[in-house]
């Protein structure tokens, strides 16, 4: 399968997005921050931000394509915390019919992940709310019958290629309690994590 993205911000009809963001039917909490008939005055909801705020505006949120079809979205930004730290996989929506092609591993993260190394940050990351934080021992585990961990048959270019480093507590990311990991880009970086304990 091929996709191709285009930045929310360069697209030629936004409509076609909104609309598709106006059909999702999943009823994961993650959806509840997606989309909004009043998104205009709900400050928690993707076109919110797209629209009238600068969060995504210097990196860009992409717009995942199989052929003329939209599969999914994602996001990164320069983090509140540190500039050289960037939370890549921001607002990540899959149709569920894609789910199983490890699109996030094979498209979204790569491209994330190039604009990080291309762009001289130390570290990128990805954060998890209480609900969906159990996913973070899925990057850590070793798969059934597997003699290497996970993270050894990623390439250069994948996510946590350069292994994976856990926040042991949550943190506080707009304004929301995370759990986060990442994965340093140069191996000098340091933060005070303490800093921004929740």
């Amino acid at each position: 399968m091929f996709l191709t993205s285009k930045n929310y911000y360069e697209l030629a009809n936004k409509d076609v997005f909104v609309n598709w963001l106006k059909n999702i039917k999943d009823k994961s909490p993650a959806v509840t921050n997606m989309y909004s008939l009043d998104w205009e005055n709900n400050p928690s909801t993707l076109l919110y931000i797209l629209e009238k705020t600068d969060r995504f505006l210097n990196i860009g949120f992409d717009i995942w394509f199989h052929k003329n079809e939209i599969v999914g979205c994602s996001g990164m930004y320069i983090s509140e915390f540190s500039m050289d730290f960037v939370l890549a996989g921001v607002r990540t929506y899959i149709n569920p019919k894609y789910r199983h092609l490890s699109l996030n591993k094979d498209y979204f993260w790569v491209k994330q992940k190039e604009w990080a190394v291309t762009n001289n940050i130390k570290a990128i990351g990805l954060t998890f709310n209480d609900y969906n934080k159990n996913i973070i021992e899925i990057f850590k585990r070793n798969r059934l019958g597997e003699k290497n961990d996970r993270l050894s048959n990623r390439k250069p270019y994948n996510l946590f290629f350069n292994g994976i480093t856990e926040v042991k507590f949550p943190v506080t990311i707009q304004y929301t309690k995370q759990w986060i990991i990442y994965e340093k880009l140069d191996q000098s970086f340091t933060f005070d994590w303490q800093t921004i304990k929740y």
